[in-house]
């Protein structure tokens, strides 16, 4: 029988009662509590920023071989185990013997084991089991509990197979007593083993596959109803959690919604994917995607991507989007099934592409257009817009053999057109198409012919090359025609999110501070000419206790280096300088690489680094030895070095990213981001670095004073005009935080010195919160694969552990701070909030009515900790400079830092600002009536 709809007010009674459940019962996975999300996975390479969000993610072992070193804090992996059949490529599968084999699923290709062999029950605890416990997993998601249905055709048959599937696990707890069991099915044999069992999962409640007639089905009425009989029989007889598991096309993203949201208003744990469960589906919380793949040209080596136009100016608008992109060629086009996994591709090509590399590409584009993922093409290679892939765009062309020479003239233009320089038809580029539908951006007409030159479109977007950014003439750089983050959005078709931010920190934009090394025992022209390393430590690093990092270069430094008659005294500074609290050290590499392709790949490296006789680059040395030579000779006893600066042209090989990686310190340096008022273009600011198989290659967030100076030809003076790269790089947007980011030699200059003290005047004048560069390049790595999630009240983030400020758009709604968890406060602004996390994860809700819960509206320090109770809230914050901070609607409250009352320096509205001399509060409390 068909199930009945509940009345309305029924049904709503029971979503409230489930919800409620999921929040007061379920809480974040550990050993203790039921998950409230879940996820199967069974593919290559699982994308562990998007899997994080959930509280339980079961995994092919055989794709996960070291969980431990994957799993995140708040998600527990489980292991995916056949005990009713065995796959062929089952590592297992050739020790067991032709004998236990009773029968075949045709339809996956595996086959039927016998369950009452008791050497089968041992070999499965031994071979399968013990395996996977060694490596790690304590968690067994076992499959294929009704197999032998297949081959035990009487009911003396079926409760022998049974008898053998409970002595199994029996023998599978005695073994592992800690082992947590989820089952597929397995009905029954629950009765006898239910003690053992954690969750019960069931495939196909309302859409399913068949596996061998290759095609989704809708499940019929009846079945559902037994299906879901038997799943509310576990959770009301044995008081198991219980889960569905259903099957929709990747294309048919929003039937996955709506499936997904009907299996939980039946009181039940969510999964709806694809069915080789080998894409990111959608549950009881739905991920957005981050990522966004951008294909690109092949280029000469993996050093000469950082000069792809793709990564030079594409990736700023999309991390402020808060997307992370990841860029690969033609030859590297991922197979998965990219829906969920991305949020889109953008295509981004440079230069010309061979035609088998036009027809591979037009071929793997149309699957992922068939899956409705996103795509934007930018500079639309003609290739694409042709063939049987532009008749899938729905691209039409117009005959322009015959036009003529007709003038082009723009008849309709968007406001997102003409972003920072005006349209320009382009005669010689005309292309008489147009998209069969969407919104044209811009239209050219010439005699009778039209070209729609941007468009967005049912698949995504496009802008020919001409309609993108152009060069501008001589030395006048690029500028946008297109509005970058607009056409982004709309084009890849971008939700409205909390945007991880790596600017601000607690509502202030960040303030970080950090030297290269060159130049440490050059003769400054200041009175007494001293080394500019001792400039440094009376002038900058004793002047501004402002945190700060500041590395030197060991060659420069050493006794067995360029200047050994220097060495001592040089030395001597150098520790001066280590032993301020302020300071962190960095080192700027043992021979300063100017050219690291060369340097690592030339066997003759002369001229690609500082010439020290006898000396062959080596990468071990020049990052793991360089910070020995650190800790051992200069840093005082238990300081540690916490950076690796990039030398010379700044663009190191992924084998020096992952050198760097295993010294256990961040790296950072390259990008050119240097807009100024005179050449004050987006094109100029570039994005937060270059993603490397091993880890990020982290730019600074703006460049230092010989980019300024002409390469320090002078004026030298001219490091003030950073002063214009912080401005425009907070407003109309906040892309960078202020970087004071300079070298040893600035202070070998009397105008360098003043150029100098104008920037860190100008800094101080700012409300910002001083951080090493530590902890700005943590952030950026937290920012590739942080999660967030939609879920029924809100947003679940995960993966912050750095990484601690949400930028919201107002439009999304209000933060309710109380119906929220560990969301410790925000600061509210115009079109955006700034929203402060004080953990490693947090559930954040919104709302439309504004908060006036007591809160920390904005400080200079982070939060390490927040607590809330009926009366009183509690921050912890740790900063590096004398406390100030923000709070908003404490009238009426006590406040108190240590047990010691506080009061407010100024008072405006419901807001009140705090002063005090210490850079630590713990606690620093709000006890209100």
């Amino acid at each position: 029988m068909p199930i009945r709809k509940l009345p309305d007010m029924v049904h709503l009674i029971r979503k409230l009662l489930f919800f409620f459940l999921l929040l007061a019962g379920f809480g974040i996975a550990n050993a203790g509590a039921r998950p409230t999300a879940l996820a199967f996975y069974y593919g290559a390479n699982p994308p562990w920023g998007e899997l994080q969000a959930f509280d339980v993610v079961v995994v092919d072992p055989g794709h996960v071989p070291e969980p431990q070193t994957v799993a995140a804090p708040h998600t527990r992996l489980v292991a995916y185990v056949a005990l009713g059949e065995v796959q062929p490529s089952r590592p297992y599968s050739a020790g067991i013997p032709a004998a236990w084999l009773v029968g075949e699923n045709k339809d996956w290709g595996s086959r039927v084991i016998d369950q009452a062999r008791p050497e089968w029950q041992a070999f499965f605890v031994d071979n399968v089991i013990a395996p996977l416990w060694q490596k790690g997993y304590r968690s067994f998601f076992l499959d294929t509990l009704d197999s032998y249905h297949l081959v035990a055709k009487t009911p003396e048959a079926r409760a022998l197979q049974e008898a053998g599937m409970v002595a199994t696990i029996e023998l599978l707890k005695q073994r592992f007593p800690e082992a947590k069991l989820i089952f597929n099915r397995g009905f029954e044999i629950l009765p006898k083993v239910h003690r053992h069992v954690e969750m019960v999962v069931a495939e196909s409640l309302f859409q399913g596959y068949n596996a061998g007639k290759q095609v989704y089905t809708e499940v019929s009425a009846s079945d559902r109803e037994w299906l879901l009989g038997q799943l509310q029989r576990a959770q009301k007889d044995y008081q198991l959690a219980a889960a569905a598991i259903d099957y929709v096309p990747a294309a048919n993203r929003e039937l996955a919604r709506k499936t997904a949201q009907r299996i939980q208003d039946l009181g039940l744990l969510a999964w709806v994917a694809t069915p080789d469960l080998a894409s990111v589906g959608v549950g009881n919380i739905e991920v957005m995607p981050r990522k966004v793949l951008i294909i690109h040209s092949k280029v000469q080596s993996e050093y000469h991507l950082r000069w792809a136009e793709a990564v030079r100016i594409g990736s700023l608008p999309l991390n402020y989007l808060g997307y992370a992109p990841e860029f690969v060629d033609i030859d590297h086009l991922p197979q998965a099934i990219l829906v969920g996994r991305y949020a889109g591709v953008v295509v981004w090509l440079d230069d010309h592409v061979a035609p088998a590399e036009q027809s591979k590409l037009s071929e793997w584009l149309m699957p992922q257009v068939r899956d409705k993922l996103p795509l934007a093409l930018v500079k639309a290679p003609d290739f694409l817009l042709q063939g049987d892939i532009g008749k899938l765009l729905g691209i039409r062309w117009g005959n322009s053999d015959n036009i003529g020479n007709p003038m082009p003239k723009i008849v309709q233009q968007s406001p997102i057109m003409g972003f920072e320089t005006q349209v320009r038809a382009d005669l010689a580029a005309f292309m008489a198409i147009s998209p069969a539908d969407g919104e044209p951006l811009l239209t050219i007409q010439r005699g009778e012919h039209k070209e729609v030159g941007a468009a967005f479109t049912p698949w995504g977007g496009y802008v020919l090359d001409s309609f993108f950014a152009i060069v501008l003439p001589g030395q006048n750089g690029d500028r946008w025609v297109i509005d970058p983050f607009a056409f982004f959005k709309k084009a890849l078709r971008l939700p409205d999110m909390p945007v991880p931010d790596v600017t601000t920190e607690t509502g202030r934009r960040m303030l970080m501070i950090h030297m290269d090394g060159d130049g440490f025992v050059s003769r400054s022209e200041l009175p007494g000419n001293p080394f500019a390393g001792e400039v440094v430590l009376q002038r900058v690093a004793k002047k501004y206790p402002l945190p700060m990092t500041l590395s030197v270069i060991e060659a420069e430094l050493s006794p067995t280096g360029l200047y050994p008659s220097l060495s001592k005294e040089a030395e001597k500074i150098a520790r001066e300088i280590y032993k301020l609290p302020n300071v962190a050290m960095a080192s700027h590499s043992y021979s300063h690489p100017f050219v690291w392709r060369k340097a690592s790949t030339s066997d003759d490296t002369s001229g690609y680094n500082l010439r020290l006789p006898g000396y062959q680059f080596n990468l071990e040395r020049e990052v793991t030895g360089s910070i020995r030579y650190i800790e051992t000779r200069l840093a005082p006893p238990g300081k540690k070095v916490e950076a690796f600066l990039w030398t010379g042209d700044c663009i190191p090989g992924n084998d020096a990213v992952q050198a760097v990686k295993n010294a256990g310190v961040i790296n950072m340096n390259g990008g050119d981001s240097v807009a100024t008022r005179s050449n004050p273009s987006l094109t100029q600011i570039e994005g937060f670095g270059v993603p490397r198989a091993s880890g990020m290659h982290v730019y600074a967030p703006n460049q230092n004073e010989n980019v300024y100076t002409n390469n320090w030809t002078g004026p030298f003076y001219g490091f003030d005009r950073v002063i214009e790269t912080f401005e425009l790089t907070e407003t109309p947007r906040r892309l960078k935080p202020i970087n004071i980011y300079f070298h040893t030699y600035i202070t070998t200059k009397a105008g360098g010195m003043r150029s100098l003290d104008k920037v860190f005047d100008y800094a101080l004048a700012q409300e910002t919160t001083p951080v090493q560069i530590a902890d700005y390049a943590r952030k950026v790595e937290d920012f590739q694969n942080l999660s967030i999630a939609k879920t029924a009240s809100g947003w679940r983030i995960r993966g912050t552990g750095h990484l601690r400020t949400l930028r919201i758009p107002n439009r999304l709604g209000q933060p309710q701070l109380a119906a929220s968890e560990a969301v410790a406060g925000f600061s509210e602004g115009k079109e955006e909030s700034y929203v402060h996390l004080s953990g490693n994860w947090a559930e954040l809700a919104l709302g439309s009515v504004r908060s006036t819960q007591p809160r920390l509206v904005s400080a200079n320090a982070r939060i390490d900790q927040f607590t809330q109770s009926a009366k009183s809230l509690q921050w912890h914050l740790k900063g590096y400079v004398p406390l100030k901070f923000r709070l908003a609607d404490v009238e009426g409250c006590q406040i108190r830092i240590a047990g010691r009352a506080i009061h407010p320096t100024k008072t405006a509205g419901p807001f009140s600002d705090f002063e005090v001399k210490t850079h630590v509060a713990i606690p620093l409390e709000a006890i209100c009536r």
